[in-house]
């Protein structure tokens, strides 16, 4: 069921209609207002331009953040793959050990 939230962005009221949790939408909200914040102070951006210079200032973390999170992802599946090659590897050493150690028992019977 969609949450009704009311927002504040910029000074501006927005009723937003989401299935995400209330507290969720409002973190979103204060993260754009200040990003909106940054862009416009100094500056004279209409809203509308500043909003748009928001929205790429948000895309551009969001870009370098899945960037990182990519590379995380690729060295996490590096090493679980080693991990499994190691542990493949060390199976095979124990088998070859008991093999081993079963062939110098026969041998001494």
């Amino acid at each position: 069921m969609a949450n009704r939230v009311t927002i504040r962005i910029y000074n501006q009221n927005y009723a937003i209609l989401a299935e995400e949790d209330a507290d969720y939408i409002r973190q979103c909200a204060e993260l754009v207002s200040e990003e909106m914040e940054r862009a416009m102070n100094g500056t004279l951006l209409s809203v509308t331009e500043g909003a748009v210079l928001t929205a790429m200032n948000i895309a551009d973390k969001y870009n370098k953040e899945r960037q990182v999170s990519d590379n995380l992802r690729a060295q996490l599946k590096a090493a679980l793959d080693e991990n499994a090659r190691l542990m493949k590897e060390l199976s095979d050493r124990k088998k070859e050990a008991r093999k081993a150690a079963k062939a110098a028992a026969e041998d001494k019977q």
